[in-house]
């Protein structure tokens, strides 16, 4: 339960946690205060940097590998295993609009601003995105080192079949969001991480610290730990086997995602294993937070760097539908430029500049007079006289007004030289 002490109103009640506990009526208020306390000006500038930056290539990266795992056949891998690399980009995507998003807001807004409805639907389901990660990277693992320890023997022989164990692995992930649902466990927001989240340690309850320990042994501390070992068997193995492990992209492709994935996830199993003994200090248990939640990140956007680099042609086929979307964006943007110049030319603006009146007072003193004499006298008449020679025409009042007008003095009149000479 929430600590009662405001002094203390920004930690969990005898935990080292820094959390604030959803509920109450100003509890948006002390979030806010809470995460100006205890994250700085200039982390918040870096942390937010970085969670754009997580959040454009997590969704742009895994989108292409999505689209490549189904479309295309840019990935020199077995089909099984293209299925759960398909998968895991999915599960990547929920992570980051279940926690990058809401952590950029955070970052922005200086506290939570999203809700409470929001703050307890995104720490109830955002462990169904980690653990499928987890449950994926596994069952690639356990597949390619079959596929190494009987190349002729083992086979999943059908893509269905693989389809059908990826929507079991999902159903498994969702049982912790079950589990919490059903015990009603509380959600705290936390400035160290920049979201809200589910907190065992502060509760009381032995059914709840229960579901805690054995939820996080078995869908995070065995399968953590069996990726690490399955990784090491099949590095041992294809060393015997194959003389380049370079030339092989399926067992690259497995090691360096789950290389990645252990180490993006090794800061958050040391902070729950500290949490369970208690034995660090709170200053050090927030900055510990500050660093595994973004040490996670690496695994969201790392994936799709980590295809490029190990099949060019996956490479090739991303840096195409990059440029594919610059060039799109480009023609929006050039378009709306030209939209907005066609409006502004059938609707411009009037000038009321000093200048502007003189060049619109000499356009309408031209319309007014009409062709000078000059001009009268160059042209072509239309009328014949006798003889076939051309008659000269009359002058007009407009003429003889053009010429008081030309002079500009009205001293001049018809018959006075100048203007004769014009004429």
């Amino acid at each position: 339960m929430p600590s009662s002490d405001p002094l203390n109103v920004c930690w969990v009640t005898n935990t080292s946690v820094c959390g604030v506990h959803v509920g109450g009526e100003n509890w948006t208020d002390t979030s806010q205060f809470c995460y100006r306390e205890n994250v700085s000006l200039a982390e918040t500038i870096i942390f937010a940097t970085f969670s754009l930056f997580a959040l454009v290539m997590g969704i742009g990266g895994n989108l292409i590998v999505i689209l490549a795992t189904l479309k295309y056949t840019v990935f020199s891998l077995d089909s099984i295993t293209m299925v759960f690399v398909r998968h895991l980009a999915i599960a990547d995507i929920f992570y980051v609009c279940l926690r990058i998003f809401p952590s950029l807001t955070v970052h922005f807004g200086r506290g939570w601003v999203l809700g409470r409805g929001i703050c307890q639907f995104v720490a109830n389901t955002v462990m169904i995105s980690t653990l499928a990660s987890m449950n994926f990277i596994l069952t690639i693992s356990v597949h390619r080192l079959l596929r190494c320890m009987f190349p002729l023997r083992f086979s999943l022989s059908v893509r269905n079949k693989a389809t059908i164990l990826a929507l079991i692995l999902w159903a498994y992930s969702c049982l912790g969001t079950v589990v919490s649902l059903s015990l009603d466990i509380d959600v705290y927001f936390k400035p160290g991480i920049s979201a809200c989240d589910i907190e065992y340690s502060g509760n009381s309850r032995t059914d709840v610290k229960t579901a805690a320990l054995i939820g996080v042994v078995m869908q995070m501390l065995i399968p953590f730990i069996s990726i690490i070992l399955i990784n090491i068997a099949m590095y041992i193995i294809a060393k015997k086997r194959f003389k380049d492990l370079s030339t092989n992209q399926a067992l690259m492709t497995v090691s360096s995602v789950s290389g990645l994935f252990v180490a993006s996830w090794l800061p958050s199993i040391l902070i729950i294993l500290m949490s369970v003994s208690k034995a660090v200090s709170p200053g050090t248990f927030l900055l510990l937070d500050k660093i595994q939640i973004h040490f996670y990140y690496l695994s969201i956007f790392g994936n799709p760097l980590l295809y490029s680099f190990v099949h060019k042609g996956f490479g090739r086929f991303a840096r195409s539908k990059f440029s594919v979307f610059l060039r799109n964006c480009q023609n929006s943007v050039e378009a709306q430029w030209n939209n907005s110049l066609s409006r502004d030319s059938d609707h411009p603006q009037q000038d009321f500049s000093a200048e502007a009146k003189r060049e619109n007072m000499k356009k309408s003193k031209k319309k007014k007079k009409g062709p000078s004499s000059l001009e009268m006298a160059d042209q072509k008449p239309s009328v014949s006289g006798e003889g076939g020679t051309a008659a000269p025409a009359p002058p007009t009042i407009e003429e003889d007004k053009d010429c008081y007008i030309y002079q500009g003095e009205s001293a001049h009149s018809k018959d006075s030289g100048l203007c004769s000479a014009m004429n």
